[in-house]
């Protein structure tokens, strides 16, 4: 028993030994474009694109036509047309000479926009009012902080008849957003919510489901951020204030 514990004690300090020596490292980078803006913006084309009836063009041999349609995200967009083609009975065809219609399509808005509100103490820059007075920089103090960003995407799309040129079909203007909210109280935080994430967290910790007011406009619900032919949830209430949107 006792040739086995000394055999255990030289094992266990031989491994704390090695691992004393020992050292590692991890390498990070980053991208140009954050994954939260990429998911916001590619969400909101989703959800504006669900909204699009393409059964009228059911069963037409059909060439799309994607001069017209500059994004950042174009890869996404041109792909998600043509999936959205398909999937709802169109005939695509590789060459305009192929096809009875060509379908065009344009973007009309396909960005972000930042919001925040603090209520505290802002960041203050002291002047240089006395000499010899100390000057510089007083941070922020916040007592409850909330930060949103806002993706918007807003398309159209139309068929016209490649032989006479007359215009067969019109989807209308579809728009849709899509938003992320960090909150932070007392310093404390982010609590993360919005349509892309499926519910609220906390340093990586998902939190249980609350009542949520929304974005600052309409947007999907986070359980259905992921349906691509879903309907678009009701806008946010214009009678929520301020007070109500530090709710994660």
């Amino acid at each position: 028993m006792l040739r086995d514990r000394a055999r255990i004690l030289r094992a266990v300090g031989l491994l704390l030994t090695l691992a004393a020596a020992g050292c590692g490292s991890t390498k990070m980078s980053s991208t140009p474009r954050t994954g939260t803006e990429q998911l916001l913006l590619t969400n909101a084309w989703d959800d504006a694109l669900s909204k699009v009836d393409f059964r009228p063009l059911t069963g037409v041999p059909v060439y799309f036509d994607n001069q017209y349609l500059t994004s950042i995200d174009q890869g996404w967009a041109v792909s998600s047309i043509r999936q959205a083609l398909l999937a709802q009975g169109v005939l695509l065809r590789s060459k305009p000479e192929q096809a009875q219609w060509i379908v065009e399509a344009r973007v009309g808005a396909y960005g972000t926009d930042d919001y925040n509100l603090l209520i505290g103490i802002p960041q203050t820059t002291m002047p240089v009012a006395v000499a010899g007075l100390p000057t510089g920089t007083i941070p922020e103090i916040p007592l409850a902080k909330r930060s949103e960003q806002q993706a918007v995407a807003k398309l159209a799309l139309y068929a016209y008849d490649r032989a006479s040129g007359q215009v067969t079909w019109n989807s209308g203007t579809s728009l849709a957003t899509s938003y992320a909210k960090d909150v932070f109280i007392g310093g404390i935080g982010p609590i993360q919510s919005g349509s892309i994430r499926g519910g609220t967290e906390f340093v990586g910790v998902k939190l249980p489901r609350i009542s949520d007011p929304g974005p600052l406009s309409g947007a999907v619900d986070p359980a259905d951020s992921d349906s691509k032919f879903s309907a678009p949830s009701m806008p946010r209430p214009a009678s929520v204030s301020d007070q109500d949107s530090f709710v994660p």
